[in-house]
């Protein structure tokens, strides 16, 4: 079967880019045919889903952000944490098989663990604010 109206005129029917005189003739074709206007609703229908899309981007971010955070930071943590985990074994393993003191040793692992212990209780306590916050959105 021949078709007398193409898709893009369906579209361009949509979008009120057509003339007169196209416009005139593909509602003619349209009144004589069921499965344009099958077709017609279709497209009023992705249309109108495609309006509720939102694809703003806000003024200070670009689509690279998107993907930054969805590809290289996670990346980016896997490659730190482990590296700071063998980093960290190697180095406690030279620290515990040197000839220092035994007390420079306690002394050295009391400060690092005060340190690490404030360190997490930190972290933790702001990473369980963040997820309550209602400011954290908003840019200055």
């Amino acid at each position: 079967m021949h078709r007398s109206v193409s898709n893009g005129n369906l579209m361009r029917l949509l979008d009120d880019e057509l003339s007169q005189e196209a416009r005139e003739r593909v509602e003619r074709e349209l009144a004589r045919s069921t499965e344009l206007q099958r077709e017609l609703a279709i497209y009023r229908d992705m249309q109108a889903g495609f309006r509720e899309l939102s694809f703003a981007v806000r003024p200070d971010q670009s689509v690279w952000d998107a993907v930054d955070r969805r590809l290289t930071r996670p990346v980016g943590w896997i490659l730190f944490v482990a590296g700071s985990v063998l980093w960290l074994l190697y180095s406690g393993w030279v620290f515990a098989s040197s000839s220092v003191d035994p007390w420079e040793k306690i002394a050295v692992t009391g400060v690092v663990l005060g340190f690490l212990i404030l360190l997490g209780s930190t972290i933790f306590e702001r990473l369980r604010e963040w997820r309550t916050d209602p400011y954290r959105d908003i840019q200055r």
